[in-house]
C-alpha cells in the first residue's frame, strides 16, 4: 500500500467515527453504503493509476450494472463501474440491480445537483488523522482539501442517496436484506 492509500484509509476511519455528543449509533444500511464509497474512493486513487495503465478491472466490473463517467475539477476524466450486488433477499438485490441498470446516471449527476451536494458536504465535519494519530480539521478551507476528492465524494453521495430513496420508495430495508454493492473507479491524473 502506498502512503496515499494509507492516508485515505486513516481519513475515512476518522471521518466515520461518531462526533462528540452523538449517539454513535448507525443503521446497518449505512455500512454497506460506506463500504461502497470506500471502494469508490480507494480505487479512484492510487490503484486507478495501475488500472489506467493496463486497463485491469475486477471480474465483476467487466460487466457492471451501471457506468458513470464524469470530469473532476482538475480535468481528470473518471469512469465509475457499479455492481457486484449481494444480499440475503433476492428481491432487494434485484431492486438494486434494476435501479442501477435503468438509472440515467447523467441525469442524476447534473452540475446543479453536484454543486448542492458539495455545499452540503462542506457543512459536515471532516477530520484528518496524522501519522502520529493526532487529528485536525480537514476538507474545504484546510490544508487537507482536494477539489477532486470533494467532487468525487459528491458523485458517490448522489448515487448512494438516490438508490436509498428508491429502496425506501419500494419498502425495502437494506439492513434487513444485508445489501452490499461495489464500485470501482478509474480517474487517471486526478489530484487526490
Amino acid at each position: 500500500m502506498t502512503d496515499d492509500v494509507i492516508d485515505e484509509l486513516n481519513r475515512l476511519r476518522v471521518a466515520s467515527m461518531p462526533s462528540p455528543g452523538s449517539s454513535g449509533h448507525r443503521k446497518r444500511w449505512t455500512r454497506p453504503a460506506l463500504t461502497a464509497l470506500i471502494t469508490f474512493s480507494l480505487v479512484g486513487g492510487a490503484a486507478a493509476a495501475t488500472a489506467a495503465t493496463i486497463q485491469l478491472w475486477s471480474p465483476w466490473a467487466e460487466s457492471p450494472d451501471a457506468v458513470a463517467t464524469y470530469t473532476l475539477p482538475s480535468g481528470a476524466e473518471c469512469e465509475l463501474r457499479i455492481g457486484n450486488v449481494n444480499g440475503s433477499d433476492p428481491e432487494a438485490v434485484r431492486a438494486v440491480r434494476d435501479f442501477y441498470r435503468a438509472a440515467s446516471i447523467d441525469a442524476l449527476l447534473t452540475q446543479e445537483t453536484i454543486d448542492e451536494t458539495i455545499a452540503q458536504l462542506r457543512t459536515e465535519e471532516s477530520t484528518w488523522m496524522n501519522d502520529d494519530g493526532a487529528t485536525e480539521a480537514a476538507g474545504y478551507g484546510t490544508v487537507h482539501y482536494s477539489a477532486d476528492s470533494e467532487y468525487d465524494s459528491a458523485v458517490n453521495r448522489i448515487l448512494t442517496n438516490t438508490l436509498n430513496s428508491e429502496l425506501a420508495r419500494q419498502g425495502i430495508d437494506g439492513s434487513e436484506s444485508n445489501l452490499r454493492y461495489d464500485g470501482e473507479g478509474n480517474c487517471p491524473g486526478a489530484d487526490w
